[in-house]
C-alpha cells in the first residue's frame, strides 16, 4: 500500500509541477486574426433602440451599423461592434453588401449632404457644375459664419448615380472643428441611416465609390490602407475629441441678421432644384399655391410626395410660414400642406418640433370642385369624348385627310399632340421611385382602417 501511495503521490506531484510549468489558458474569447486588433464585439439586434442600449453598456469604443437582408420589406437588423473590426469583415465585399451607419441623435458629427435628382426629370442640369458651386458656397459660409477655413480638398465625394439617378454623398472633413448634432448641421433629427461608402441599396448594384473629381486624399500611412482611411472619413459620426476640438452651433435666426444662407433645407430652394415643384395633378398644385400666396407673401412648393394607398399628396412649402397652431408664422421652420384627394379634404402640419410634439394637425377643409378627382376623370372624360366627335366629324367630312390619332411625325402631329408638357410631369412623378416604393411598402404594413398616415412616415419621406 505503501508503495501505491507514494507512487500516486508522485504522479500528482509531477502533474502539478507540468501545469505551473504550463498552465491553463484562459477563458477563450473571439478575436480577429491580427493580434494587434481589439477584442472582438459583433452583436446584432432586431431593434435599433436595442442596439444603442447596448453601446451604453460597452466599455470598449462601439458604433451602430444598419444592415438591409431582404429585399421588399425594407427590414434592418443592427450591428453593434468596433470601426477596426466593421472594416475587417467589410473589406472583402463577400456578405456585407448594403450597410448603413446609424448617425446617433444628439450625436457631435460632421457637416454631410445627400444629394440627388432625377436625370430624365432635369434634362439640363450638370450634377458636377452643381455640386462644386455648393461646396464652394458652403465653404465661404464657413469662413464667414464661423471664420473656418476649407476648400474641396477637404470635403470627400462620394457618388452612386445611374443613368436615372443623380447620386452624390458629400462629408467635410474640417480639421478639429465639428457640429454639435443633426440638428445643428440642419439635415435630420432622427437615428439617421446613412449608406456605408462601398455599400450598394438593397436590389441595386451601384455602390457608393469616390468619385473621379474628388480633391479629398486621407493622410497616408504605413500602417493603414489608404481604403481604410477612406471609410473612416466617410463615417459621419467618427469625430475624435480632443482640447482643440470647435463645436459649432447653427441658430438659423441669427445667421438671417447676419445676411448669410444657413444650412437647413440646404439644395431644396425652389430656385436651384427642378422637377420637385409640379406633381401629376397641376389643378392640385395650383390649389396649394394659392394657399400660400396670400398676405402679400409669396410662397411656393419645394417638393411633394404621393403615398399611393391613401391617395394623399404631401407638399412641403417653402417661403411661407404661417400657422394655424400657433395663430402665426413660424421664425424659421417651415409648414406642410396634405391633400387627401380620397376625402376630398386639405389640412396644415408643420416642420416646428412643438407642434409635432403636439401631434399638430389643423382643421380639414373641403377642396374646391374643380380639384377633386371625380371632377378631373369626368373633365377629361368629356374631353376625350368630344375630341372623338370632332375626329369622326372630320374623317366624315373629308375621309382622304389623315386625323390626327394616325400622325406620327412631323411639326403638325406635335402641333396636336404637344407632349413635351405631360411629359415632364410623368417624369416628374417618377422622382425618387425608391422612396414612393418604400412608402407604399410602409403604408401597406400600417393598419389599413387608419384614415391618417403617422407623422413620422411623412416627415420621414419628406426627409430621405
Amino acid at each position: 500500500m505503501n508503495r501505491k501511495w507514494e507512487a500516486k503521490l508522485k504522479q500528482i506531484e509531477e502533474r502539478a509541477s507540468h501545469y505551473e510549468r504550463k498552465p491553463l489558458s484562459s477563458v477563450y474569447r473571439p478575436r480577429l486574426s491580427k493580434p494587434e486588433e481589439p477584442p472582438s464585439i459583433w452583436r446584432l439586434f432586431h431593434r435599433q433602440a436595442q442596439a444603442f442600449n447596448f453601446v451604453k453598456s460597452c466599455k470598449e469604443d462601439v458604433h451602430v451599423f444598419a444592415l438591409e437582408c431582404k429585399v421588399g420589406d425594407g427590414q434592418r437588423i443592427y450591428l453593434v461592434t468596433t470601426y477596426a473590426e466593421f472594416w475587417f469583415y467589410y473589406k472583402s465585399r463577400k456578405n456585407l453588401l448594403h450597410c448603413y451607419e446609424v448617425i446617433p441623435e444628439n450625436a457631435v458629427c460632421k457637416l454631410y449632404f445627400d444629394l440627388e435628382f432625377n436625370k430624365p426629370a432635369n434634362p439640363g442640369a450638370d450634377g458636377k457644375k452643381m455640386v462644386a458651386l455648393l461646396i464652394e458656397y458652403v465653404c465661404k459660409a464657413l469662413q464667414e459664419l464661423y471664420g473656418v477655413n476649407c476648400s474641396a480638398e477637404d470635403v470627400l465625394n462620394l457618388d452612386s448615380s445611374t443613368d436615372e439617378k443623380f447620386s452624390q454623398h458629400l462629408i467635410f472633413q474640417l480639421h478639429d472643428v465639428a457640429f454639435k448634432d443633426n440638428i445643428h448641421v440642419g439635415v435630420y433629427t432622427r437615428n439617421r441611416n446613412f449608406r456605408l461608402y462601398k455599400s450598394s441599396k438593397i436590389g441595386k448594384r451601384v455602390a457608393l465609390e469616390v468619385t473621379e473629381d474628388n480633391r479629398f486624399f486621407p493622410i497616408q500611412s504605413k500602417d493603414v490602407s489608404d481604403e481604410y482611411q477612406y471609410f473612416l472619413s466617410s463615417l459621419v459620426s467618427n469625430v475624435r475629441f480632443s482640447d482643440t476640438l470647435r463645436i459649432l452651433t447653427c441658430d438659423p435666426s441669427q445667421n438671417k441678421q447676419k445676411g448669410v444662407g444657413y444650412f437647413n433645407s440646404i439644395g431644396t430652394s425652389v430656385e436651384t432644384i427642378e422637377g420637385f415643384q409640379c406633381s401629376p395633378y397641376p389643378e392640385v398644385d395650383h390649389f396649394v399655391l394659392s394657399l400660400v400666396n396670400k398676405d402679400g407673401i409669396k410662397g411656393g412648393i419645394r417638393r411633394w410626395n404621393y403615398f399611393f394607398p391613401e391617395e394623399l399628396l404631401v407638399y412641403d412649402i417653402c417661403k411661407y410660414r404661417w400657422c394655424e397652431n400657433i395663430g402665426r408664422a413660424h421664425k424659421s421652420n417651415n409648414i406642410m400642406i396634405l391633400v387627401d384627394l380620397k376625402n376630398e379634404v386639405w389640412y396644415q402640419k408643420c416642420h416646428d418640433p412643438v407642434c409635432k410634439a403636439e401631434n399638430f394637425k389643423s382643421d380639414c377643409f373641403p377642396l374646391p370642385a374643380e380639384v377633386c378627382l371625380l371632377f378631373l376623370f369626368k373633365e377629361e372624360e368629356e374631353f376625350t369624348r368630344d375630341e372623338a366627335d370632332e375626329t369622326r366629324s372630320n374623317e366624315t367630312q373629308n375621309p382622304h385627310k389623315p386625323s390626327p390619332s394616325r400622325l406620327s411625325t412631323g411639326a403638325s402631329a406635335d402641333a396636336v399632340w404637344d407632349n413635351g408638357i405631360d411629359d415632364a410631369y410623368f417624369l416628374e412623378a417618377t422622382e425618387d421611385a425608391e422612396l414612393a416604393e418604400a412608402a407604399e411598402n410602409s403604408l401597406l404594413s400600417y393598419n389599413s382602417e387608419v384614415d391618417e398616415i403617422p407623422d413620422e412616415l411623412i416627415i420621414e419621406v419628406l426627409q430621405e
